[in-house]
């Protein structure tokens, strides 16, 4: 970004005058009021050191000239050496960048006429610049003094007219100022060579049109010349091929005044006359204009042939590109102006030099007030930061995720700078509209994720927008989670999870339901038992009771009644005895492995007891916990009962080993007797053809198949094993 300019003070500038032309001058000086006013300029170049072929004062005097003050009494003298060509050199801090410079010559001592009257400016590229190494010369393009005349001569030499002669001691001090272009756009240091006057005998006596013949240059400076304009033929030497009408010279169609105008003095010379104009260099096109002046003969500016070249046309007549402007012999209104672009003609809009002519019967054609020539401008990238940090620029933008801030920094490296807007930008489909800066640096919230394009297009100081446009690529990244894949991998993760877990929802639904439909029937079924058991057990001996009570009562009329009561006592105990099986079944406090066995053993004594028969008991002392339905309760106990009755009624033992056991995931209860046994293989064939019984009213006496149902239909098991004179083992199995 340039610095923000300041401007100069004003000042007289003179074109090309190598003839005094006194009506140049005072154009030029017309001219250069003008000029003063609309050049900018940056900030000067700072310089490292300065060097003289000869110098009057110390080197600490000879050190002011480069110390940026402008005014004093010390600074570069020559005295008395004023009759031979001296030079200064002066070196750059840092190699100095630019296409045009401006350079300030200051004689600011107090002493009249103390600048210096002849002189050249030159440059070096050499690592070391010295007075012998390698100069070359500055273009030189405008130049101007504030107080005297500055002309040009055959030699390129700038001479100064000399100030005024006054005595009433108004004598200002003078200032040099030049414009130059700087060949290949690059200088480590500069020359300024002062040349004596020579007398009427061709004798050197002095350096300046002071009366003591000495000058002193105060300050030596140079700044990078930013044009206002980007008209690049601004100024460039122009030529006609015939003699133009009374003191019109041909730099009017370049010098910048749509005022002053040009036109062939012969009025029938048609398409025969040209004006030709060197713009210094090729240069790619972007448009033309032709003005003419806002007053009458508008008529003489119609049917004008436009010809570029990329040499000179004398050597090389093929143009590279040829247009007609008003083919059809119209011609502007005052004060208006044709743009020619590209589309007008054939070929390539680019080169070095522009013949014009016409064909136009109107006499005295083509009549020119100006011709500019605007090179096409393309803005491009120089930095880019996201979030403060600068990125790589490459041939896009490459953006990582997370970004907030995007700021870029934009140049465009063609010459001119238009006062106001300088280009516009947008984001095609972000921010369709075009934005308008003067500033270089742009500042905007980070593109949204995905890939666009910043484009930005130059404006030329004659209000034309360029008609290339700068085209930046920008890639802006996301976070995975925020990629439309990972978001449809979620979305469809997550439809999957809601399904699974709906259809877990409905098995566990389904699941409690039937559970509960199983708990319902199961509490059915155990009511039903629990009212059978009742039915069975307490209702068959009650009605016992009854019986033996009412033998009993008929006994005692005979006097006999002791069998009946020993029976109804009998009966009342097998009561009792089948009401505490039923609660203990019942009560969900012994629903525990321990409970059963601790029940099993007790109850398994209580049956042998009376038949006579030892009893013995083998528990295990760690018995897990575990929790165990009544039903399965209920009906192992019943299993082991009937065991054991089968034992006291069929195997005449004398001894019953019962010993409990856990075993991976079930509870094993083995009751084994020292009987007679019996064969095992036989009887389980005899089960196999009896009918099967009605589990829901099993009870004692069945045989094995009664056992082994019973277990089967509370998941279990039971294994009998038995030989004739071997006693008889029954392994009941339950799951845990």
């Amino acid at each position: 970004m340039p610095p923000i300019p300041r401007l100069p003070r004003p000042a007289f500038w003179h074109g090309i005058d190598p003839f005094g032309n006194a009506l140049l001058r005072g154009c030029s000086r017309a001219f250069g009021l003008l000029s003063g006013i609309i050049i900018l300029h940056a900030e000067p170049i700072p310089m490292s050191s300065a060097e003289a072929t000869y110098h009057s004062g110390s080197s600490a005097d000879l050190a002011h000239v480069i110390d940026e003050n402008e005014a004093g009494p010390l600074g570069w003298s020559v005295e008395p050496e004023v009759s031979k060509p001296q030079a200064l050199i002066i070196r750059s801090a840092k190699p100095v960048l630019a296409a045009e410079l401006d350079i300030s010559l200051y004689f600011l001592s107090g002493r009249p006429n103390y600048s210096i009257a002849e002189f050249d400016l030159s440059y070096t590229t050499d690592a070391e610049p010295s007075l012998d190494g390698n100069w070359e010369p500055l273009e030189i393009q405008r130049y101007a003094a504030e107080v005297a005349n500055l002309s040009r001569l055959e030699n390129g030499h700038l001479r100064s007219s000399g100030g005024p002669a006054g005595v009433n001691g108004v004598i200002p001090d003078d200032t040099y100022r030049i414009v130059a272009g700087l060949p290949g756009g690059r200088a480590t240091g500069f020359r300024l060579r002062a040349y004596p006057l020579i007398n009427g005998a061709g004798t050197p006596y002095a350096m300046s049109w002071s009366y003591v013949r000495q000058f002193m240059l105060t300050e030596f400076r140079v700044e990078e010349h930013i044009r206002a304009t980007t008209n690049i033929a601004l100024h460039c030497p122009v030529t006609s091929s015939h003699k133009l009408y009374g003191s019109m010279t041909p730099l009017a169609l370049t010098d910048g005044l749509p005022a002053t105008i040009a036109h062939p003095l012969d009025e029938n010379l048609g398409a025969t006359f040209h004006f030709d104009i060197d713009l210094g260099r090729v240069a790619t096109f972007d448009h033309i204009n032709l003005l003419g002046r806002g007053d009458d003969w508008t008529d003489r500016l119609s049917r004008v042939t436009v010809r570029i070249y990329d040499k000179n046309p004398g050597t090389d007549p093929t143009p590279a590109w040829e247009g007609l402007d008003r083919a059809d012999g119209s011609h502007p209104g005052p004060g208006e102006h044709d743009v020619l672009r590209a589309g007008l003609g054939k070929g390539v809009f680019r080169g070095r030099y522009l013949r014009l002519s016409s064909d136009n019967p109107v006499p005295n054609s083509p009549q020119l007030a100006e011709v500019e020539v605007y090179e096409s401008r393309t803005p491009e990238i120089v930095s880019a930061l996201a979030d403060g940090q600068e990125i790589p620029v490459k041939d896009g933008l490459d953006i990582p995720p997370g970004v907030q801030r995007l700021s870029l920094h934009l140049r465009i490296p063609q010459i001119g700078l238009p006062p106001g807007d300088v280009f516009r930008w947008r984001l095609p489909g972000i921010l369709d509209k075009w934005q308008s800066s003067r500033l270089f640096a742009i500042d905007m919230p980070c593109p949204p994720a995905g890939r666009t394009i910043f484009e930005a297009q130059a404006l030329h100081s004659d209000r034309e927008w360029d008609a290339t446009l700068f085209r930046l690529p920008i890639m802006v990244h996301q976070h995975y989670w925020e990629t439309r894949l990972f978001q449809w991998l979620t979305g469809g993760l997550t439809l999957l999870t809601s399904v699974w877990l709906a259809r877990i929802l409905t098995k566990r639904r389904a699941a409690r339901q039937l559970a509960l439909a199983r708990a319902q029937t199961a509490l059915a079924e155990e009511r039903t038992r629990i009212a059978r058991d009742l039915h069975d057990d307490l209702g068959a001996s009650l009605t016992r009771i009854m019986l033996l009570s009412n033998l009993a009562q008929e006994g005692a009329v005979a006097g006999g009644v002791g069998n009946e009561m020993d029976q109804i006592h009998t009966t009342a105990h097998e009561l009792a005895q089948t009401m505490d099986e039923i609660v203990w079944a019942v009560d969900p406090e012994h629903d525990t492995l321990e409970s059963l066995a601790v029940y099993l053993g007790r109850a398994a004594q209580a049956l042998l007891q009376p038949a006579g028969l030892r009893c013995r008991l083998i528990i295990p002392a760690d018995l897990p916990f575990r929790s165990l339905g009544s039903e399965v309760r209920h009906n192992l106990f019943l299993a082991m009962k009937e065991t054991i009755h089968n034992i006291i009624k069929h195997a005449a033992a004398t001894e019953v080993r019962l010993q409990m056991s856990v075993q991976a995931d079930s509870f094993v209860l083995a009751i084994a007797d020292n009987g007679r046994g019996f064969d095992a293989a036989a009887e389980d064939l005899k089960e196999k053809h009896r009918p099967a019984p009605d589990f829901s009213r099993l009870s004692s006496g069945n045989g094995l198949k009664n056992l082994r149902l019973r277990m089967i239909g509370i998941g279990g098991s039971c294994v009998v094993t038995s030989a004739p004179g071997e006693g008889t083992e029954v392994l009941l199995r339950i799951p845990i």
